[in-house]
This record gives C-alpha cells, structure tokens and sequence, in this order.
C-alpha cells in the first residue's frame, strides 16, 4: 500500500510539474507570439526522463507523446497570413469613410457661415443700441413699425435705401455738372483774354 501511494504521489508531483511548465508555455506564447515548438518538445522530452525513471510512467509518457504530436499539429495549423487589400467587401467602408468626410467638412463650413453671421449680427445689435441710446424717439418708432408689420417695415427700409441711393447719384451727377461748368467757364475765361 505504500508503495502505491509512492508512485502515486511521485505521479502528482510530476503532473503538477507538467501542468507548471505547460502554463508557463502558455504564458511564454501569449507573450512572445512565437511558435513554442522548440521549447515545449525539449519540456516534454525532459518529463518523458523523469517519467521513465518512475515505474508507472510508462502510461502518462504514451499520453505525452500523444499530447506532444497534437501541440506540434496545433501549432503548424494555427500559422495565418494575413493579406491587407480592397476588395468589394471594403466598397462599404470606403463609402461610409468618405460620407463622414463629406459630412464633416460641410458641418465645418455651416460652422464657419454662421460665426461669420453671428458677428454681423452682433455688430448690427451693438450698432442699433447706439441709436436707442442717441435717439431713443426714432428707436421707438422703428420699433413700432417693425412690430406692427414687419414685411411693411422691409418694404419701407428697401424704399427708403433706393430713394437714398437716387439721392446720392442725383448729388454725385450735380457735383460733376458743377465741375463741368466751372471748368468751361475757366476755359472760357482764357479764350476770352486771348
């Protein structure tokens, strides 16, 4: 009976060993991303020593053998290439990427309009409560009018500008008449003494 609890405890001790070194090759592969066939053929050959040496391990030195052909088959299957190219499966993705671009430069654009807005508006707001604080009667009576009716209130701007704008041609066309005439008479003037 103690020789049986020997060889069994003998048995454990070299299983734990086993299963030591083949986490430890685990471990090592995880990291290394390097096949362990070199290293987990010299472990097991030296588990087969110590197995030999015991009485009973001749069975678990089959296994290990067996265990031994199935590593090395793992580990020549689990080699993969990889190829990187387009193909039509990437068509998709291709397409979404530019979409997002596209996307992304328009809302970028929208951005940069409505800043460029919000300033002239900002500056219009500064500008209109200059005028309140001026001439608060013609604020009020803008007000007044905008709020009333406010496409009668453009109406009126666009009517007003125009009527401006004539009035700043019709005063531009008399200075260049006046000019005209003086200039004639300073000719005439010089005509005259001759």
């Amino acid at each position: 009976m103690k020789k049986i609890e020997e060889q069994l405890d003998a048995i454990e001790e070299v299983l734990t060993q086993l299963v030591k070194k083949i986490s430890a090759a685990e471990e090592q592969n995880k990291n290394q991303k390097v096949t362990p066939d070199d290293r987990i053929s010299s472990m097991l050959t030296e588990i087969n020593t110590q197995l030999k040496k015991q009485p009973s391990g001749q069975l678990l030195t089959a296994q290990i053998n067996g265990l031994q052909k199935s590593i090395e088959t793992i580990s020549q299957q689990s080699q993969v290439s990889h190829h990187h190219h387009f193909d039509l499966q990437s068509r998709g993705f291709i397409i979404s990427a530019a979409i997002l671009l596209i996307v992304s430069a328009i809302s970028v654009g929208i951005a940069v309009t409505n800043s460029g807005e919000n300033s002239r508006l900002h500056a219009m707001d500064v500008k209109y409560r200059m005028i309140r604080q001026v001439n608060p009667e013609i604020a009020a009576w803008t007000d007044s009018i905008y709020y009333h009716n406010p496409e009668l209130a453009e109406q009126e701007t666009a009517k007003r500008e125009a009527h401006e704008l004539v009035v700043k041609d019709a005063e531009a066309l008399l200075k260049q008449k006046q000019q005209e005439t003086k200039n004639a008479q300073i000719l005439l003037k010089k005509l005259k003494k001759d």
